[in-house]
């Protein structure tokens, strides 16, 4: 797999980036950040994934960087979790129907980033070509890519035809990502989601258990050291973010003061020239990841992700630069 291929390039610099190095700045503004990746996994609680001897990549990257100790999902199941990310909001979306039937008339992220200029791609790991259309592939009980996961399909009934279609040709397969990053042609924000075998969900064709949660992360560990090897990562700041979805349990008792109804779910933030060892336990759900977002890319806010709308602030100490 080229991702793997690339992972002893990035060991170097994993290894160079121990906790240890400048103090980061924890006040003031969110910094401009020029490429955001987001890595979005699947129906994994906080506890039985932070210290799980089946996740140790997921791990490793979780103390030597950023760490939100307290950050949520906002519904279940999947598919308004997605929504909220890049939406603001679940637009009354509470189940995982077609993309057809929970379509947002409303714009997403995708629509504030051409508004200011910049770039996107969603990565979708068994897509079978740029701009597929179909819910599922392959059909039937081998399904791995899930439109549930893929939150840019319910926006595209809000854009104009002329609109939908370019916006068609930016969902690609995630194998698209390894020729992106030789070439340095990556968006602005790069939107990565692993298939039912390696989100750590399941699928019928993949095994369950401690192989799936394996398998999960071995997926994170590829596409993280693949990005940490390219031109990208040493130009400019840079951030990967990986987060799940939902937690596999309903919401916990004591829960903060946020909307937190997909559970307690871990959420990791490495970047190039940011904190290490770093864990926040400031209250954060998805809509504050998308405030972080639209933050480091100077851009205004949609919906609940408007701090005014709620108990949400940015993330700004997890993606505070060194000085």
């Amino acid at each position: 797999m080229a991702l793997a291929m690339l992972a002893a390039l990035a060991l170097a610099a994993l290894a160079g980036c121990a906790p240890g190095g400048p103090t980061p700045r924890t006040a003031g503004p969110m910094p401009r950040y020029q490429h955001i990746f987001l890595i979005v996994m699947e129906n994994s609680s906080y506890d039985d994934l932070i210290g799980s001897p089946d996740a140790p990549r997921i791990n490793a990257l979780a103390r030597t960087y950023g760490l939100a100790t307290n950050y949520w999902g906002v519904a279940h199941p999947s598919e308004p979790n997605y929504i909220a990310m890049i939406g603001g909001d679940t637009f009354g979306v509470h189940d995982d129907n077609s993309y057809t039937v929970n379509a947002v008339n409303a714009p997403s992220l995708a629509t504030q980033l051409e508004a200011a200029g910049l770039t996107w791609k969603s990565y979708q790991q068994s897509l079978p070509y740029a701009g597929y259309t179909g819910e599922a592939y392959p059909s039937g009980g081998g399904m791995l890519y899930a439109s549930k996961h893929n939150p840019f399909m319910n926006f595209l009934g809000a854009l104009p035809a002329s609109q939908r279609q370019a916006a068609l040709t930016r969902i690609v397969p995630a194998t698209q990502l390894t020729a992106d990053l030789a070439s340095g042609a990556v968006p602005s924000f790069s939107f990565i989601t692993p298939d039912l075998c390696h989100d750590m969900h399941s699928a019928p064709s993949c095994p369950p258990g401690p192989t799936l949660t394996r398998a999960g992360d071995n997926y994170v560990g590829g596409a993280v050291n693949a990005i940490m090897a390219s031109s990208v990562w040493r130009t400019g700041d840079t951030a990967i973010i990986i987060t799940w979805d939902e937690a596999d349990i309903g919401l916990a008792l004591g829960a903060p003061d946020i909307a937190a109804g997909g559970g307690h779910v871990a959420t990791i933030v490495i970047t190039n020239h940011g904190p290490r060892g770093l864990r926040d336990a400031t209250p954060y759900n998805h809509y504050t990841l998308l405030l972080t977002i639209e933050d480091a890319f100077g851009l205004g806010c949609l919906r609940n992700s408007c701090p005014a709308t709620g108990n949400i602030s940015p993330m700004t100490p997890l993606f505070a630069v060194a000085g």
